[in-house]
């Protein structure tokens, strides 16, 4: 679907489908509910919505763990619709009741796996009672043939439903399946199958009608695309060449997790995914561009590089960019390394001293259990069957003995995988083998990784563009990145080629380049903005505005001045400052403006939530009940009625609507 032409400011409203809340919803938010809230964005001057990840994602609420690039959420089903559906009509409307009396005891979060087992049931006998209709139907029958991807999601929903969702490494003969192999199952166990696919071929119309109502307001949808996938989905399984089974995702160490993240996503072959032509992507485009005008590209930064972490790995600190140029041994020996010094750089090397002085006692156990001698010296080495994060982990040993196997197993200069190429660890300059260097050894070595990082770079330019372009060429949806991270000096300039719209989350916009030291990085206005980005002041990862200020006195002071509000900063945030912030916001350049719905809510401060942090879609790092399950206080259709809300939000879109790009160039 295209997004019409970027002549002038878009307003939207950033919300998880889930966190719907209509008359007609049951236990969540459904994609009907699209409708009801399109109608509230007519009536405030909101003209986006923009949704989280509305894929598959089975038994995990994070919408950011699907189990299939093109399958949507039976979460999202309205069970009303479904064909046969008045026969259960008594029982939706009690589980409906009953969800939102559990809602309340639950601080206002819904029962992910209560309500999604709820919805599927009543599926199941549906189809239990007229297995036959269903599957002869005509233009179900035509949505199988026209999607290729349905038969593979289908046998494989059904595969993991009936191994208990073991992984799919344990489902024998059809752990590596051929094509011809899916088919044949699908053929042969169609009561299995076919509900799976029905489902589907059901959300799909409710979705596709959802967005044409919206577009029939003139209220555009924005989708995200999580750029990669669980080890654990349909697609790994049934398309397993398009994958790099033997590295995981995730991101190098910053301000915020010291230790990286490693999000336990395998890594694309974009070798193969070329050779294919990109098959596998131009098809998820393909489907996403049914339902939205635009989508964002979820960690647009893999498109250049991703942080790349060995198996056995349970952290991101000995993870590497990849693609990304490596130390040769020719490089290592014009630095004047032999194979000796190579090898004293790239494994830990514990000195006995060291053992004792963190181990006591039990030092001498742990030495001959779990390190290696090396020669005559009171010198170990970790050995190499437990030489990972996971085998560490899983030893029957105290936590101080874990702890020291992991600081030592991280302290390495240079990452050797093999092939005669070493890459540097994110802390290299930290490291024991580093330390040991000569001051002239260190500056040439940091030299060294500088070039070959300005070449990494080059080739993450060439990379990121021509894959970039690909994805442009596939859709006539609008594109937006979220170019958040250890940010490429390329990426920004590739995204303003291609007119890819990036991020600005104005609480991390910050001239960082001439902050003092250790002084605050002053905030970069947003009327400064470029126009191709999209200003946003809080995301499902973060805290709400109002959470934001309580967070840090000095962040918050900071940021207070660049309002040009009257008298100090408050404590606590008013109704007023909140209105203030969000008209500060609007003032950006940026051609898209969107807001959490939870920060538009808290223009009315009957809405507040006692305790902010419960407004909170998600923590980064913590797996809970909690993360993911937010819904809105009150129905769409009750905030439409509270006429002070409805003003104060359409105060902010209005003058927005009247700032033109081209009056901000004059």
């Amino acid at each position: 679907m295209r997004f019409p032409p970027l002549d002038r400011h878009f307003t939207g409203v950033s919300v998880p489908v889930a966190a719907l809340r209509t008359a007609e919803s049951c236990g969540v938010g459904e994609f009907s509910d699209l409708v009801t809230l399109g109608g509230f964005c007519l009536q405030t001057g909101l003209d986006l919505i923009q949704l989280l990840p509305v894929n598959d994602t089975g038994s995990n609420s994070s919408p950011y763990s699907a189990i299939s690039a093109f399958a949507l959420h039976p979460l999202y089903l309205r069970l009303q619709l479904l064909p046969g559906a008045d026969r259960f009509t008594t029982e939706i409307e009690r589980f409906r009741v009953e969800a939102a009396a559990s809602e309340g005891m639950a601080g206002g979060r819904f029962a992910y796996s209560r309500t999604l087992e709820f919805k599927l049931s009543i599926v199941e006998r549906l189809f239990a009672d007229d297995p036959g209709g269903m599957a002869a139907n005509p233009d179900f029958l035509k949505y199988t043939a026209d999607n290729p991807w349905v038969v593979p999601y289908a046998v494989f929903t059904a595969l993991r439903r009936g191994s208990g969702n073991a992984p799919w490494s344990t489902w024998g003969p059809l752990a590596d399946p051929r094509p011809e192999q899916i088919v044949e199952w699908w053929e042969s166990h169609p009561e299995q199958c076919v509900p799976a696919a029905w489902i589907q071929f059901q959300l799909e119309s409710q979705l596709s009608a959802a967005s044409r109502g919206l577009q029939a307001l003139g209220v555009h949808l924005k989708g995200d695309l999580p750029i990669l996938m669980s080890m654990e989905s349909a697609d790994v399984w049934a398309e397993r060449g398009f994958f790099d089974l033997t590295g995981r995702a995730g991101a190098p160490p910053d301000m915020f997790s010291p230790e990286g993240q490693n999000w336990g996503f395998p890594v694309y072959d974009w070798g193969r995914l070329g050779k294919d032509d990109y098959r596998w992507w131009k098809s998820r485009l393909s489907q996403a561009g049914k339902f939205f005008h635009a989508f964002r590209i979820d960690h647009v930064l893999g498109f250049f590089r991703i942080w790349r972490i060995p198996r056995g790995e349970q952290s991101g600190l000995l993870g590497r960019f990849s693609p990304s140029v490596g130390l040769t041994a020719a490089d290592l020996a014009e630095l004047g390394f032999d194979t000796g010094r190579i090898t004293w750089l790239s494994l830990p090397h514990v000195a006995g001293r060291d053992a004792a002085e963190s181990l006591g006692s039990d030092a001498p156990r742990v030495q001959e259990t779990y390190l290696r001698r090396v020669g005559d010296e009171d010198l170990w080495n970790i050995a190499p069957s437990y030489d990972s994060e996971a085998a560490i982990q899983a030893l029957q040993e105290p936590d101080t003995v874990k702890a020291f196997l992991r600081s030592w197993h991280a302290n390495r200069t240079l990452l050797d995988e093999g092939g005669g190429v070493w890459y540097p660890t994110w802390y290299y300059e930290r490291t024991k083998g580093f330390q040991s260097l000569t001051d002239g050894e260190k500056s040439r070595l940091r030299d060294l990784l500088g070039r070959l990082r300005a070449e990494s770079e080059q080739d993450w330019e060439r990379r990121g563009t021509a894959l970039l372009r690909a994805v442009q060429s596939a859709t006539d949806m609008l594109v937006c990145a979220e170019d958040l991270g250890d940010v490429p000096r390329c990426v920004p300039r590739v995204l303003t080629g291609l007119g890819i719209l990036g991020l600005k989350i104005v609480r991390w916009s910050r001239d960082y380049d001439h902050a003092a030291p250790g002084g605050e990085a002053a905030f970069i206005p947003p009327a400064s903005y470029p126009p191709l980005s999209v200003c946003t002041p809080s995301v499902h990862d973060t805290s709400t505005l109002r959470g934001w200020w309580r967070e840090n006195a000095a962040e918050r002071e900071s940021f207070f001045a660049t309002l040009g509000e009257p008298g100090p900063c408050p404590v606590e945030l008013s109704p007023a400052l909140l209105r203030a912030i969000i008209r500060h916001c609007c003032g950006a350049a940026s051609m898209l403006v969107i807001f959490q719905i939870q920060d538009l809510l808290d223009m009315d401060e009957d809405l507040w939530s006692s305790d902010p942090g419960e407004d909170r879609i998600n923590i980064p790092g913590t797996v809970n009940d909690h993360n993911w399950t937010w819904r809105m206080p009150l129905s769409i259709e009750e905030l439409a009625g509270r006429a002070g809300l409805v003003s104060g939000i359409r105060a902010v879109t209005t003058a927005r609507r009247g700032w033109s790009p081209k009056e901000e160039t004059r």
